[in-house]
């Protein structure tokens, strides 16, 4: 299902970039995306989950940035969308987007002080929306909710300055790496391994690719 002709509530996804081009077209071979692994005391509906970085927003703040955009086409199972890119260094609170950006930047993945002084700068506009479902599967069986229908908001954003302030890890996150862009897209055509991002084999162990953002982050990448 795509578009967004229902009432589910709206997960924010970063598909952040690091190219020393604004994405249009080729990828080229040191494009860089932004994955993260949730943590599993934190994150008790997907822990150990390779993901992007996502965050729940109201539905009027998501309503208001699609509406603003102009939806395209799709893309696996995501509207693809297109629309203005606002500037970190120029729009700041005043721009939804700006505003949205920032609130994940700071509140999971460390950059608060970063994104305060400056140090941290970026361009975002709104890329794609993908319904669907997320299951629990932790859930099943103990009288909580173990799947929820959702929206799943993917905003494109590339990384001006200050693409090496990312911690390797922060609360909401154990794991905070870039991975070349063409492996990524390599990686859920061909099987969703995550030794395929760079994942040792230890480590892969106990970790799983799934999820509405990473969907939607791959079909976003995809349609560049």
């Amino acid at each position: 299902m795509n578009g967004i002709a229902n009432e589910s509530p709206f997960v924010l996804a970063l598909t952040i970039v690091n190219s020393e081009q604004p994405l249009s077209g080729e990828v080229a071979a040191n494009d860089r995306v932004l994955v993260c692994v949730r943590n599993e005391e934190i994150n008790k509906t997907h822990p150990n989950v390779i993901s992007v970085p996502t965050q729940r927003i109201p539905t009027s703040l998501a309503k208001h940035i699609i509406a603003a955009g102009a939806a395209t086409g799709s893309s696996g199972s995501t509207t693809i969308y297109s629309g203005q890119t606002a500037s970190s260094q120029s729009s700041n609170g005043h721009s939804e987007i700006i505003y949205a950006v920032e609130s994940l930047l700071a509140g999971k993945l460390g950059l608060a002080d970063a994104v305060e002084g400056g140090k941290f700068t970026f361009t975002a506009r709104i890329a794609g929306n993908q319904i669907g479902t997320a299951n629990y599967p932790e859930f099943h069986g103990t009288g909580l909710k173990d799947h929820e229908d959702l929206q799943m908001l993917n905003l494109l954003v590339q990384v001006e300055q200050g693409a090496d302030s990312f911690p390797e890890r922060t609360l909401s996150y154990d794991h905070i790496k870039w991975v070349p862009i063409e492996k990524f897209l390599n990686m859920w055509a061909n099987g969703k391994q995550p030794t395929d991002l760079g994942f040792s084999g230890e480590q892969s162990f106990r970790l799983c690719i799934h999820g509405l953002c990473i969907s939607s982050s791959a079909d976003v990448l995809a349609a560049i």
